[in-house]
């Protein structure tokens, strides 16, 4: 596996907290350059992301700790292409008693994280 540049994570997941898009150990992010697959693993706060919060694998065989969201993740790559996923809790989009796993809160799939992320607070915005 490739190295991970873990930086347009960090900044990504400061971003989303920043904002008041996450808290805690909401949300997570991925990219995918048509090979590797890198994801954040569950549980971590994107809002304090370190080397050990992120793998790599791929779409066939994805890290086995990586976000609970993963079947997301690789159903917009398998759809989309290559790509970067952010995925975060705006207020009001989460439904009260709503599964861990699964299409909830807000997806936003761009050609980067920050792309993403951007997608994300512009929706937030208009909220």
């Amino acid at each position: 596996m490739g190295t991970r540049n873990v930086e347009p994570f960090i900044e990504a997941g400061r971003t989303l907290f920043s904002l008041g898009l996450i808290k805690a150990s909401e949300g997570n992010l991925s990219t995918w350059d048509g090979e590797e697959l890198v994801i954040t693993r569950t549980g971590c706060e994107l809002a304090s992301l370190g080397p050990s919060d992120i793998f790599v694998g791929t779409l066939e065989d994805p890290p086995q700790a990586a976000s609970s969201d993963l079947a997301v993740h690789l159903a917009y790559y398998r759809q989309r292409g290559p790509g970067a996923v952010a995925h975060a809790h705006p207020p009001g989009t989460v439904p009260e008693g709503a599964p861990e796993a699964g299409e909830h809160g807000a997806y936003a799939f761009a050609g980067s994280l920050a792309a993403a992320v951007g997608q994300i607070v512009e929706g937030a915005r208009r909220e």
